[in-house]
């Protein structure tokens, strides 16, 4: 007996090939996620200090924040508040350490958000709301990450930590952030 096989694969529907991206890959991927990290932040003796994610009031995006960390140089631990929409003391400058995630465009993109910092300031933020507080151990890099988004910061609006005083030691800190932004 002879058997003869015929492979008809023109009736048979093929599954389409789907790639499932994590949020912030996808962001990357478009060229609309950022991370960056102040300059040194100093402080004590009384003195504050205070490191932020900014959504200029112009930007025209939402600011989605996915990550940050906190690195204490010191030998002194730090008490960290975390303040949404406020009015940090001080003058803050301008960091100039950011990069697009997606290093593969050209040029890289640019964010709309910016990341400011102010050492040895006196008060503490105006409005917004102190949302929790965070302990950093001496030599320690606090990291928290994976926030996927959870904290939407509008134009006009900002994520910061705010930094109190350890007492009359000087203790250096620094804070760095992952978001991703999206078009208003």
């Amino acid at each position: 007996m002879n058997y003869q096989f015929k492979h008809d694969y023109d009736h048979v529907k093929h599954p389409n090939e789907v790639t499932v991206l994590p949020e912030n890959v996808y962001h990357s991927y478009l060229g609309e996620y950022f991370l960056g990290q102040t300059e040194i932040i100093s402080l004590g003796g009384g003195y504050n200090g205070w490191g932020g994610l900014i959504n200029p009031a112009d930007s025209k995006v939402n600011i989605f924040l996915n990550a940050y960390t906190i690195s204490n140089y010191s030998n002194e631990p730090l008490t960290a508040e975390a303040w949404l929409s406020s009015i940090p003391p001080g003058i803050g400058k301008t960091s100039p350490y950011f990069a697009a995630g997606n290093q593969a465009m050209i040029p890289p993109p640019n964010p709309k958000g910016e990341i400011k910092n102010a050492s040895f300031v006196t008060g503490k933020p105006r409005g917004g709301t102190y949302a929790f507080v965070r302990r950093v151990e001496p030599l320690v890099t606090l990291t928290k990450h994976d926030f996927q988004g959870m904290f939407i910061i509008p134009p006009g609006s900002s994520f910061s930590l705010y930094f109190l005083s350890p007492g009359k030691s000087q203790v250096n800190a620094r804070i760095a952030f992952g978001w991703w932004e999206e078009k208003v």
